[in-house]
């Protein structure tokens, strides 16, 4: 996990680099732009504003096409700007954004709109795509004219206002939206795999809520990939899907930081942060989808919400939980930082407190993500571990430690379990006991050590000569025991028989060879365990009164 994640930050660092090439373009934010409040009278289908005297005192001086002083509660406004000379071929003119809806005018002719205007000069909202505008090519020195309508916030023009060619505008696309499709496809890739995952750990539910975090991740940014919109263009359906992400992540962000991190927070506060925004998520596309308010609108709401409770509550507990809590939970609560400071920049650049610029935030928040994962990974190969040393354990506790096999409990285990069986399916097993021959004489002779070494041995000789579906134990001291699922006595006597030949032939270290007893018994109708152990000890004990080396059966 470490060397994949520091492959793809190199990947992700290089990628900007990758695509950058020299694009000539001509930025119209430097030229001298006017605004009117208000919305001109037509005639003829002709805004007046476009045919009256170019000096009109009503043209007021603005540094940028939005949000002109003095709005209160305006929703019509009106801009221009002089085309400036020297315009390469077939130029193009490129905006990011709009708010909300435009028509852009000509002398006298409307060159290009985006959305619907009404008799009053309104309309409805209609998504933030870019926009691409062919401007005539002896247009220098002409005013475009910028109607525009916006109930939201904003109003105006937003991001970048470019002049440049055609092929140089799908360049500048193709340099801003590889990162962006490649970073985005990586997310889906990682939040599928997280997903499933989570299929296979149904306890694990901070693997989905990252899983969704990546999808989020990722459908934001193929979704915001300008030059998708080349081959669809679905500006609404891509605003509601914008929109679901962007109010998704403080849920992904709480809800995590309240599964993963331990610590006790006072009054549950990370918890009731991610079920208050859950609501807000729900009423907030849902009653945009019915009309009841535009989705613009959500917006609004959404940064006092998340700027002014969230983040601050958040941000607390984020650097509280770095500096109080445990590696894992620094990992989270940095990566969660980071996410936070670029999403408070973003705020304030869409507030129009800091100056517009694209910055790679994609990259920032994908390696946080990746952070992320990293401390996930590492906490599953810890339980995963920590599951592996319990199974050690419970095999441990069910083996005899010196002949690895199966030790007495075990066996009263597996003989409950076959009497069930023999209960309900009349299936029909049988016991196998067996005592090595004169085995005091080994420890007395050989000493102790030698003496285990004639139990492994013993041991071996029984694993290797019993069927697959018998289960061998250790008894006790010299006795071993074999439970002959499905097997009636006359079969468990020719194992028992095969045994005894095997042992018998075996030299046994320095012990030499060895011999053993055995009694066979099978379980009975209205039988016992109890009576089976005691016909089966029985049995062994007769062979050792008649001779030892023999079998028994009763």
């Amino acid at each position: 996990m470490k060397k994949l994640f520091i492959i793809l930050c190199i990947i992700i660092l290089n990628i900007n680099s990758s695509f950058a090439d020299e694009i000539q373009t001509i930025d119209l934010t430097n030229s001298k732009w006017e605004y009117r409040w208000g919305d001109s009278d037509f005639k003829n289908d002709i805004p007046k504003w476009t045919i009256e005297n170019e000096n009109s005192k009503e043209w007021k001086e603005i540094k940028f096409p939005s949000n002109p002083p003095n709005r209160a509660l305006k929703t019509n406004a009106w801009f221009r700007v002089k085309i400036p000379d020297n315009l390469m071929n077939n130029p193009i003119l490129y905006i990011s954004s709009i708010d909300l809806i435009s028509q852009f005018y000509y002398k006298k002719e409307q060159i290009y709109h985006f959305g619907n205007f009404n008799e009053e000069g309104k309309g409805k909202f209609s998504g933030w795509p870019w926009h691409k505008i062919s401007l005539p090519q002896n247009s220098s020195g002409e005013y475009l004219y910028i109607r525009v309508y916006s109930n939201y916030l904003d109003i105006g023009l937003w991001g970048e206002i470019l002049i440049l060619s055609e092929s140089d505008l799908y360049k500048k696309l193709l340099n801003t939206s590889m990162p962006k499709i490649m970073v985005g496809s990586v997310s889906i890739f990682v939040g599928v795999i997280l997903f499933l995952s989570f299929l296979s750990r149904w306890k694990r539910v901070e693997l989905l809520i990252l899983g969704l975090l990546f999808l989020a991740q990722g459908a934001d940014l193929l979704i915001s990939a300008k030059i998708i919109e080349l081959y669809l263009y679905f500006p609404l359906l891509k605003q509601y899907i914008l929109a679901s992400v962007f109010f998704f992540f403080p849920i992904g962000m709480a809800l995590y930081m309240d599964k993963t991190i331990k610590e006790k927070v006072p009054f549950n506060l990370i918890g009731r942060l991610w079920q208050i925004h859950v609501v807000y998520f729900i009423c907030a596309i849902a009653g945009s989808l019915l009309g009841f308010y535009s989705l613009p609108s959500t917006y609004e709401y959404f940064d006092i919400l998340y700027n002014f409770l969230s983040l601050p509550i958040l941000t607390f507990f984020m650097i509280y939980f770095f500096y109080k809590g445990d590696k894992e939970t620094k990992i989270i609560t940095f990566s969660f930082f980071i996410i936070s400071i670029y999403w408070l920049y973003s705020y304030l650049v869409a507030s129009g407190i800091i100056t517009w610029n694209e910055v790679p935030g994609e990259i920032a928040i994908f390696s946080c993500l990746l952070l992320l994962s990293y401390s996930i990974i590492n906490k599953l190969n810890y339980t995963d571990d920590l599951e592996k040393e319990k199974n050690k354990l419970k095999i441990i506790s069910t083996l005899d430690h010196l002949t690895k096999l199966n030790n007495r409990k075990e066996i009263d285990s597996i003989l409950e379990t076959n009497e069930l069986f023999f209960k309900r399916y009349k299936d029909t097993f049988s016991l196998i006991l067996l005592d090595i021959d004169d085995f005091k004489n080994v420890n007395d002779v050989h000493g102790h050590l030698v003496g285990d070494k004639v139990l492994i041995d013993i041991s071996e000789i029984l694993k290797k000569n019993t069927r697959k579906v018998d289960i061998v134990g250790r008894w006790g001291g010299e006795e071993f025991v074999i439970i002959c699922p499905k097997t009636k006595e006359e079969e468990a006597f020719k194992i028992a028989e095969k045994l005894r030949t095997k042992i018998e032939r075996n030299k046994l270290n320095i012990a030499e060879y060895k011999t053993a007893s055995f009694g066979i018994s099978s379980y009975k109708e209205n039988d016992s365990i109890l009576k089976l152990l005691e016909r089966a000890d029985k049995a062994m004990y007769h062979s050792k009164k008649e001779g030892k080396n023999r079998i028994t059966i009763i």
